[in-house]
């Protein structure tokens, strides 16, 4: 019984950490490579697109690193994630937004 517990452990796969770059979008959008305009809809199903279009799950929500209203705000935008990968997703600590929504500025005309 050690022994085969032994080799399970040696087998699994390892977790490490790593900063990854890309855009927060939903998973329909990364399937299609889509960035701009992806429907705030797929926003119950993030992943993180790669520039090279792999695409990453990762946690988030309630309780996790990444609370809903940070990914409300890091939707459609380029950011970096840091953190653990294990299992074939994402568990990270932290996000860092890239790029920023340009700000707009309504002109009324002469007044």
């Amino acid at each position: 019984m050690r022994r085969l517990l032994c080799l399970v452990l040696l087998c699994a796969p390892p977790a490490w950490s790593a900063d990854w770059q890309g855009w927060i979008v939903g998973e329909p959008c990364a399937a299609r490579l889509q960035v701009a305009d992806c429907p705030l809809r797929h926003i119950d199903r993030p992943v993180l697109l790669l520039e090279d279009g792999r695409k990453l799950a990762f946690l988030h929500g309630e309780g996790k690193s990444i609370a809903p209203d940070a990914l409300d705000k890091a939707y459609g935008k380029k950011v970096r994630l840091s953190g653990e990968f294990k299992d074939g997703v994402l568990h990270p600590l932290r996000l860092e937004t890239l790029e920023v929504s340009g700000e707009r500025k309504f002109f009324k005309g002469c007044l």
